[in-house]
């Protein structure tokens, strides 16, 4: 009982991981990051402890997603090996680039990254994610854990999504000094007229509101079943259970979930929702028998009521003038940022420059970027080919080809409504970051990383989940 006790503890502890990132400022200080490579560090330690001393059982998930994990470490691994001190013959033979720039500034290091120690950094940011995404295939093995896995991220949102909601509506929001992620700083606040809550960014916000909704969305839908009625007091409870329900109190929480997606104003925010529904539930209609008329309806309402409803109460107009006033000049300096990353990708194309380098590599190869500061290139896809190279991003490329061949697989001979459900959410919520990612940096945001991840192994973990 005590060592059951004890293993419930550690996967609460899990989840309470979920809750916490997004509160400093999406774990974006410094110290914060520690926070969560230690917060993880701790939880494998406790984990393998208890799997060595024969107190938990290994789960069949692990040994059935070896590839999975396997590209994932090698991934990592590569971050490691890119601090490494090499031979000059090597160095010269892996980025010859690299090896030139080295000898120019007599850095006395013989690395593929131009700045070993920042990327020493990143290497444990990414082993925690790694570890992450470990854990998760680990901890999550019930379908009791699941749901309760979901309910944590809901509640997650709900606690970013009222305090953004709250701070616009009272003309307040947080102003961050990003160079220095100033704990000071974050304290003061002014009017911005866009929704952030804890983030620094409203395009972050966005991403976390838009990864939530697709678990909230899923958690509904394995709500949703195929009912047959004999008489009217059936009939009668069903409805009440229906506006009582939980299904009345996930709705609600949607709504307010989407209100703050909505009051970020991010165009490519609320965009890259939309499309990811849209594309999710095509796909769970197409290929899952649980898509029930219930189950149409209710993605056909969620898009006609938020954006009808919800939107013209809380700003969605506003979203639409901000993607009508975008234009060639407006973007001008982003699009040149794309250009002069582009050209760097050209001379570190199998390699990359580092893990986390981009901030201090890029000025040096700026021809018509912006004159102020840039510290990630709006783009995800840019930025992960560049730092990693080809050989660090294909593992990751692999890996999301698996995910989505796992997910159709799941959606087609699985039943369980629930595990239906999650598999729509990781569908759904992977999908709108991967679009958001083509012109923001998401994935660079400790929180949303880690909620990415854990999505990310969604589909592995539903593969072998019992349900008697």
């Amino acid at each position: 009982m005590a060592l059951e006790r004890l293993n419930t503890l550690l996967f609460f502890a899990y989840a309470a991981l979920f809750i916490w990132l997004p509160i400093p400022l999406g774990s974006k200080f410094p110290w914060a990051i520690s926070v969560m490579e230690i917060w993880i560090y701790l939880l494998t330690i406790a984990t393998l402890l208890m799997i060595t001393t024969g107190s938990m059982k290994l789960p069949t998930t692990i040994s059935q997603s070896r590839l999975p994990v396997v590209l994932l470490l090698l991934s990592t691994l590569w971050i490691g090996f890119q601090c490494l001190n090499l031979p000059e013959n090597i160095l010269s033979l892996l980025s010859p680039e690299a090896y030139k720039l080295h000898q120019q500034n007599n850095s006395g290091s013989m690395s593929i990254s131009l700045d070993p120690m920042i990327t020493w950094l990143q290497f444990h940011k990414a082993l925690a994610l790694f570890l992450l995404f470990t854990l998760t295939l680990i901890l999550v093995n019930t379908h009791k854990r699941l749901r309760l896995f979901a309910y944590s991220i809901l509640l997650s949102a709900l606690i970013q999504a009222v305090t953004a909601i709250l701070l616009i509506l009272s003309n307040y929001q947080f102003q961050i000094n990003q160079y220095t992620y100033s704990m000071a700083n974050a304290l003061l606040l002014i009017p911005t007229g866009r929704a952030t809550g804890f983030h620094s960014n409203p395009d972050h916000l966005a991403g976390l509101m838009e990864m939530s909704l697709a678990i909230g969305i899923g958690l509904l839908i394995a709500l949703l079943h195929r009912h047959h009625f004999n008489n009217w007091r059936q009939r009668i409870l069903h409805y009440t259970e229906t506006v009582l329900g939980p299904k009345a109190r996930i709705r609600l929480l949607l709504i307010i979930l989407c209100i703050a997606l909505v009051m970020t104003h991010s165009r490519m925010g609320n965009t890259a929702f939309f499309a990811s529904l849209v594309i999710a539930g095509i796909a769970f209609i197409a290929l899952s028998r649980h898509a029930s008329k219930s189950v149409i309806i209710f993605l056909s309402s969620l898009i006609i009521l938020d954006i009808l409803i919800i939107g013209s109460w809380f700003g969605f107009s506003k979203v639409v003038d901000r993607i009508e006033q975008t234009s060639v000049i407006s973007e001008a300096s982003r699009g040149d940022v794309y250009a002069d990353t582009l050209t760097m990708t050209e001379s570190f194309r199998w390699s990359g420059i580092g893990a986390g380098n981009y901030f201090s590599a890029f000025p040096a190869y700026k021809v018509e970027g912006p004159s102020y500061y840039v510290d990630h290139v709006h783009n995800d896809y840019l930025e992960f080919l560049l730092e990693l190279g080809v050989i660090g991003t294909a593992p990751l490329l692999c890996l999301l080809l698996i995910f989505y061949t796992l997910i159709a697989i799941n959606l087609i001979k699985r039943r369980n409504a629930l595990i239906l459900g999650m598999n729509f959410a990781a569908l759904m919520g992977v999908t709108s970051i991967l679009i958001h990612s083509t012109v923001d940096f998401n994935l660079q945001v400790p929180s949303n990383a880690a909620l990415f991840t854990a999505l990310m192994a969604i589909p592995f973990v539903t593969k072998q989940i019992k349900t008697h």
